[in-house]
């Protein structure tokens, strides 16, 4: 099959390409970063989307571009709900167009966190900017396309030039620095590798509606740096645990937004991996 995968250049775009079977024909889109096998795509505009999308042809398109920064949403909203929301709205019309499948990777963060470990057909309620534009991306692909899917992540994170949480906190201690790390936020850890082949799973059965393609653990985000420290060999005690309300963020963050990955496991037959098992793998693959 051909896939058009939007944010070719970044951390889930990269390990899409990694996990790819050999017969898998990529497309590699970037806007802002190119590499030196990716095509430019300017998601916002939805003449370059619909021109980019009707040339290629895809199968598939993974929509993996998306303004991520929580905070940076807050201060420019206009962009986060053009990016998130209305670029997904332009991708999704073009699939139409050509009869291409889409799968969207969406975010725990459409939920409030109030109860935690959520199915995919739980109420959603995000809170800040990202989240809402993010959701707002949701409604807009269902709105437009016929044969849609979503995948939703949490922390994602793997080898890739750019910072994440896992690879910041490896240099980190590598480096000896102490690092301050929240106790009261719950979420699923996603190894990208893990989750990319989740949906490619997605796309090779041709399924259908909302997925939690997300990592198989509900864990606070200190334990969690607890068990990367464990998985490097790196110490521990240069972690320092502290509460929320003691680290100023301008974005509310849901206090648990972990996914259950059940439907995942049952519907595409695999597994979606644990953070010890997924650390584990990065680690061995440095």
């Amino acid at each position: 099959m051909k896939y058009f995968i939007t944010g070719g250049s970044g951390l889930l775009g990269q390990r899409l390409a990694t996990v790819a079977r050999d017969n898998d024909e990529l497309v590699l889109v970037h806007n802002s970063n190119p590499t030196g096998d990716t095509v430019k795509c300017d998601i916002t505009d939805e003449s370059q989307v619909h021109d980019s999308v009707v040339e290629e042809n895809p199968d598939v398109i993974i929509h993996c571009a998306a303004m991520t920064h929580v905070d940076l949403c807050e201060d420019e909203v206009d962009k986060a709900y053009s990016i998130n929301g209305d670029g997904t709205g332009y991708l999704a019309k073009a699939a139409e167009e050509v009869g291409a499948k889409i799968i969207y990777v969406s975010t725990d963060f459409v939920f409030d966190g109030c109860r935690g470990y959520y199915k995919e057909d739980d109420p959603v309620n995000p809170l800040g900017i990202y989240a809402k534009s993010k959701y707002d991306g949701e409604v807009q692909l269902q709105k437009y396309s016929s044969n849609w899917a979503i995948a939703r992540v949490s922390v994602l994170y793997g080898w890739h030039e750019r910072a994440n949480f896992t690879n910041w906190v490896v240099k980190e201690l590598r480096s000896k620095r102490e690092i301050n790390i929240v106790t009261d936020q719950i979420n699923s850890p996603t190894l990208a590798d893990n989750a990319g082949e989740a949906i490619f799973e997605i796309a090779r059965r041709d399924k259908n509606g909302v997925f939690h393609t997300a990592g198989n653990d509900a864990i606070n985000r200190f334990d969690f740096t607890l068990k990367i420290a464990e998985a490097f060999d790196l110490n521990d005690g240069l972690i320092n645990p502290i509460s929320s309300e003691n680290f100023v963020q301008k974005a509310p963050r849901p206090r648990d937004s972990s996914l259950n990955v059940s439907k995942v496991e049952k519907e595409l037959g695999m597994k979606m991996e644990t953070c010890s098992e997924s650390l584990k793998r990065m680690a061995d693959s440095e």
